[in-house]
C-alpha cells in the first residue's frame, strides 16, 4: 500500500479531515509530482508550483463542484487536478488522448472553464455568481486571479460591474507573485517597487528584527517582520486601492502558510457588505529552486518532445532581424503583450531598453499604441501570439487598418502550437486579417523569406501582417543582406503538369517533400510557395491552374475564410471556377492537444498526409512504381 497521503486523495472531500501536518506531505508530493512530470513532458511549471497551498487551502475551505473555483486562467490547476480525481493519469498531461495543460470540463466536473486566455476569470466568476443566485442556487463562487491578469483592461471592466452589482456570494482571491509571464509591469508594480527600494524600507525592517528579539512575543513579531519583508507593499497599496475600489479587503495572506489561507478565507466567507477581495502573497516556482531563480524561463519550459534540429526559431530571426532594423533607423520600435520572451524581444530590450515596449496581457491597448506611434512616424512591430491577437480584431480593424497606418503585426505561434491545444492554436488569423481592407498578409516559407518580409513590412507603408510558425526553423542558411521582396508575388519551388501545391508558409516544405512522393506514383507535382495571402499572385494562381487543371492548397488555418478560400474566390473572379481545387487544412473545429507532429499526421498537414489527400481527390487508381518506397 502506498505510503503516499496523495495517493488516497481520490476527491477534495478527503482533504478536510488532514492535520496541517499531513497536508504539509500532501502538498509536498502534490510539488513533487508536478515537477517530475512537467520536466518530462513541458508544460506550466513555476506557475503552478506557486499555487500549491493556495489550492489545497482552497477545497478544505469550499466544496467543489457545488462551489466554482474559477482560475485566471487555467493553466495553474495541476495541483487542482492531482486532488480531484485525476491524479493517476496526470503522467500524460498535455499528450493526445491525456489530460489537458489547461481547465477542461468535460474532464471533471470540478473544472469550471476551459481557459488559456488571462482576463477571462473575474468576469466569468461573475457571471456564474450571478446565474446560481437567479437560479436560487445556494454555492459560492471564487476567482482566483493572478495579479499579471489585472494588467487587463477586461480585469478592471469586470472589477467594475462587480462593485456597481455587489455580486453575492462571490470571493475573489488575488494570487500575487509579481509575475504573469514576464515580470508585471503598471502602477501597482511600480507602486509596490517604490515602497520597497524607499531609503526606510531596509532600516525599518532590521529595526523590527531587533525588536522581535526583546519582547516575549517575538516570534509573532518575527513573523510579522517577515509579512513586512515579503508583502509590506501589500499593508499599504491594496488596503487603500482595493478599499477605495469598493471590496472588502482581507491580507495580505501568505499562500504557503495552511493555517493563515484557511482562517482568512473563511473569514470571507463569513464577511458581509461588500464583495471580499483576498490577497494572498505567493512565490512563482516554490519549492523548486530552478524556478524560484528564473521563473521567467520556467513559466514553461519547452517540451522536451518538441523539435531538436538546432535551427534557430521563427521567433528569434525575427528579433534578430528588429533588431538589425532599429540599430540603423531610430523610428522602429517593438511592442509586445507580457510575451517579451516568448516572441524572441526580451533580448532587443537589453540593446534598446526605451524602443522595445510590454504593455502587460493588455493586446488591445498593444495595437492602439501602435496605430498611435505610426500616426507620429515611427515603425512599430507588434508581436503578439496568434491566439492572443484575436482579442485585439477591433483595434486591428479600426485603429490601424481604417486608418491605413505602417503597423506591422507579428503573428506569432501561427498555426499548429502542439501541447497547449485548442486554446492556443493560432488556427483563425488568415481568416480575420485576409477580410481587412488595407491590410497585406503574408507568410514566410523558412527563415531567411521571414527576414525579407520584415524589411518588406518595414518599408512598406500601410499595415501588414506576417504570421510565423511556432518553434524551429527550417535551417535555410540567412542572406547577408535584406531585400524588399515585391507584394503579391509568390515563387515556383517544384514544375509539374499534373497537379500543383500552393503550400502556405511551413507547409511548403510538407508539400514539396509530398511532391516527390508522388513522383512514385508517376504524379508530376508542382509546388508553389505563394509568400502572400493578401494581395494573392493571381498571375502565378492562373497560369498553375490553366497549365494543370488540378490545385491543392495547403494551410494551417481553419478552411472557412482562409488562404484556400482565397484561392477559389480568385479563380472565380478569373473565370476559372471549373478549375477544381482541394483544400487541406485545420477543421471546422477545435483541434485538441498532442504533439504537433501528431497533430499534423491527424489533419493532413505532414507530407503523408499531402500524399494521401493528392491521391483521393484528383488520382484515385494511382499505385507506386515501388510500392515499399512509397508507404514510407
Amino acid at each position: 500500500m502506498s505510503t503516499r497521503l496523495l495517493d488516497h486523495i481520490d476527491d477534495p472531500k478527503d482533504l478536510k479531515n488532514l492535520t496541517h501536518r499531513e497536508l504539509a506531505q500532501v502538498a509536498q508530493e502534490a510539488r513533487d509530482t508536478i515537477i517530475s512530470v512537467i520536466t518530462q513532458r513541458g508544460g506550466h511549471l513555476a506557475s503552478n508550483l506557486g499555487v500549491v497551498e493556495l489550492t489545497l487551502a482552497l477545497h478544505r475551505v469550499f466544496d467543489s463542484p457545488i462551489d466554482s473555483i474559477v482560475w485566471d486562467t487555467t493553466n495553474q490547476t495541476y495541483t487542482h487536478k492531482l486532488v480531484t480525481g485525476r491524479r493517476d493519469e496526470f503522467q500524460n498531461i498535455r499528450l493526445e488522448g491525456g489530460q489537458s495543460g489547461f481547465g477542461e470540463p468535460m474532464e471533471s466536473p470540478h473544472d469550471t472553464l476551459c481557459a488559456g486566455h488571462a482576463g477571462t476569470g473575474l468576469s466569468i466568476a461573475m457571471g456564474i455568481a450571478e446565474g446560481t443566485m437567479n437560479r436560487k442556487i445556494d454555492s459560492w463562487t471564487v476567482a482566483v486571479v493572478g495579479d499579471g491578469a489585472m494588467t487587463s483592461g477586461s480585469s478592471f471592466e469586470a472589477l467594475n460591474n462587480i462593485v456597481h452589482l455587489n455580486t453575492e456570494k462571490l470571493i475573489i482571491i488575488l494570487n500575487d507573485n509579481g509575475m504573469s509571464i514576464s515580470e508585471n509591469i503598471g502602477f501597482l508594480t511600480n507602486w509596490r517597487k517604490r515602497v520597497i527600494t524607499h531609503p526606510e524600507y531596509a532600516p525599518m525592517v532590521e529595526r523590527m528584527r531587533a525588536l522581535s528579539k526583546k519582547v516575549p512575543t517575538g516570534e509573532l513579531m518575527y513573523r510579522l517582520v517577515k509579512r513586512f519583508s515579503t508583502g509590506l507593499e501589500g499593508i499599504i497599496v491594496p488596503t487603500m486601492f482595493w478599499t477605495e475600489m469598493g471590496f472588502q479587503y482581507l491580507g495580505p495572506v501568505d499562500g504557503h502558510d495552511f493555517k493563515q489561507l484557511e482562517e482568512t478565507l473563511l473569514q470571507a466567507k463569513n464577511s458581509s457588505g461588500s464583495v471580499p477581495l483576498v490577497h494572498v502573497v505567493t512565490h512563482k516556482g516554490h519549492g523548486y529552486e530552478p524556478a524560484e531563480d528564473d521563473p521567467v524561463r520556467f513559466h514553461q519550459p519547452s517540451s522536451p518532445l518538441g523539435d531538436t534540429s538546432g535551427a534557430p526559431t521563427y521567433s528569434h530571426v525575427f528579433a534578430q532581424t528588429l533588431g538589425s532594423l532599429m540599430r540603423e533607423d531610430e523610428s522602429v520600435v517593438g511592442i509586445s503583450a507580457a510575451m517579451l520572451e516568448g516572441t524572441g524581444l526580451a533580448e532587443v530590450q537589453e540593446e534598446f531598453p526605451n524602443r522595445v515596449f510590454d504593455v502587460g496581457i493588455a493586446e488591445q491597448h498593444a495595437v492602439s499604441m501602435a496605430a498611435g506611434m505610426a500616426s507620429t512616424g515611427l515603425n512599430p512591430f507588434v508581436s503578439i501570439y496568434s491566439t492572443f491577437l484575436q482579442r485585439a480584431f477591433d483595434q486591428v480593424l479600426h485603429d490601424v487598418c481604417l486608418q491605413n497606418l505602417p503597423v506591422t503585426l507579428i503573428v506569432d505561434r501561427a498555426g499548429i502550437v502542439g501541447e497547449d491545444g485548442k486554446t492556443h492554436h493560432g488556427a483563425f488569423d488568415l481568416s480575420y486579417l485576409r477580410c481587412l481592407p488595407n491590410a497585406v498578409v503574408a507568410a514566410p516559407m523558412d527563415e531567411n523569406e521571414l527576414q525579407h518580409l520584415v524589411y518588406t513590412a518595414y518599408k512598406h507603408r500601410g499595415p501588414f501582417a506576417i504570421r510565423i510558425a511556432r518553434g524551429a526553423a527550417i535551417g535555410t542558411p540567412l542572406s547577408d543582406e535584406l531585400k524588399e521582396l515585391p507584394l503579391g508575388r509568390g515563387s515556383v519551388i517544384r514544375e509539374g503538369r499534373d497537379v500543383v501545391i500552393f503550400g502556405l508558409g511551413k507547409t511548403a516544405v510538407a508539400a514539396l517533400e509530398a511532391s516527390e512522393k508522388l513522383a512514385d506514383y508517376g504524379i508530376a507535382c508542382g509546388v508553389v510557395n505563394p509568400v502572400f495571402v493578401k494581395p494573392l499572385d493571381i498571375d502565378l494562381l492562373t497560369q498553375a491552374a490553366q497549365s494543370t487543371g488540378r490545385i491543392v492548397t495547403v494551410e494551417e488555418n481553419v478552411l472557412a475564410g482562409g488562404f484556400g478560400s482565397a484561392v477559389l474566390e480568385a479563380l472565380a473572379e478569373a473565370g476559372l471556377d471549373h478549375i477544381p481545387v482541394h483544400r487541406i487544412g485545420m477543421p471546422d473545429a477545435f483541434v485538441e492537444h498532442g504533439t504537433a507532429a501528431a497533430q499534423r499526421q491527424r489533419l493532413h498537414l505532414d507530407a503523408q498526409g499531402i500524399v494521401e489527400q493528392v491521391l483521393e481527390a484528383f488520382f484515385p487508381d494511382a499505385v507506386p512504381s515501388q510500392p515499399d518506397k512509397a508507404s514510407r
